[in-house]
């Protein structure tokens, strides 16, 4: 009865561990970082893979060339926005495909709610939601957004992600939202909803070589006071453009804040991963009381 009796606890134990484990999001020491960056060099990316990520390009003016916005280990990204920064006099930009790791999925519905083009101010915003019901969120690694630029000038232009520390208190006040299936940040450490992982970002040599110069300050120095938002509500309007389903009504600006919903809810019976985790233990626990019944019968014959 001892060795049943411990069969039991053990199981008891494990279901509990197992559960706790789901409820604090599943997350264990081993699982990689999210990290964002730019690639230089588009070579070898695909919309789900990576090639070698390179941290400069060098073209000669008049060249059209791109570069990519990656994104490696995320899990269920549903959502995302990011500003790319860049010198005016050096680069601009003229086309972008966002359709890429968010619409691998066939199930996809991807809206592009990015401002539209030319660019006038060097910080370009990109904004992109995955509206499908059933969600279709993806995970993994791969190209979130290729740019096509074209080289107008001599010189060397940073090719970043915009970040902004307001108070120079080490946070990022602002920067790239990503927003899982769930609705909730991804990457964000500090509550604000801003992505704080890590962030490569890279550089344009225009008729010069990589290693010959520096480009102009990184964005993520603090400075007195944010961006502008470049674009106004009637602009995102009349800019967007819905993939697949042209009738379907496009979800607000904003991913990190009003996330597609799917009906469900944590007080509405608790999203799916937490019916699986309940029914684990429930299964575990009536596979412990299945050994002691059998432990006790065999004591007592």
């Amino acid at each position: 009865m001892k060795f049943a009796g411990g069969v039991l606890a053990g199981l008891l134990l494990a279901a509990a561990a197992s559960l706790a484990a789901v409820l604090a999001g599943g997350e264990t020491a081993a699982q990689a970082p999210v990290t964002m960056g730019v690639d230089a060099d588009p070579t070898g990316n695909t919309a789900t893979s990576l090639g070698p990520i390179e941290s400069c390009v060098s073209v000669s003016t008049g060249d059209t060339f791109q570069v990519d916005l990656f994104i490696t280990d995320v899990t269920d990204l549903v959502a995302w926005e990011a500003y790319f920064e860049y010198d005016m006099t050096v680069v601009n930009i003229i086309d972008r495909d966002v359709m890429m790791f968010q619409a691998a999925d066939p199930r996809s519905r991807v809206f592009d709610l990015s401002e539209g083009l030319p660019d006038i101010d060097g910080r370009f915003r990109m904004t992109v939601a995955d509206i499908a019901e059933p969600r279709a969120p993806e995970s993994g690694s791969g190209v979130l957004a290729r740019l096509t630029l074209k080289a107008v000038g001599a010189g060397v232009s940073p090719a970043n992600l915009f970040l902004l520390d307001i108070d120079s208190d080490g946070k990022r006040d602002a920067g790239p939202f990503l927003t899982s299936a769930a609705g909730k940040p991804i990457g964000d450490v500090d509550g604000n909803g801003v992505f704080d992982g890590p962030i490569s970002q890279a550089q344009i040599a225009v008729d010069t070589a990589c290693s010959a110069t520096t480009a102009s300050p990184s964005p993520t120095a603090p400075v007195a006071s944010p961006s502008p938002t470049p674009s106004t509500p009637a602009t995102l309007k009349a800019t967007a453009t819905p993939i697949r389903t042209p009738t379907a009504t496009p979800p607000p600006a904003s991913p990190t804040a009003t996330a597609p919903e799917d009906g469900k809810s944590a007080s509405a019976g608790g999203p799916p991963w937490l019916i699986v985790a309940v029914a684990g233990s429930v299964a575990a626990l009536a596979a412990g009381g299945a050994a002691l019944v059998y432990v006790r019968r065999r004591s007592l014959r």
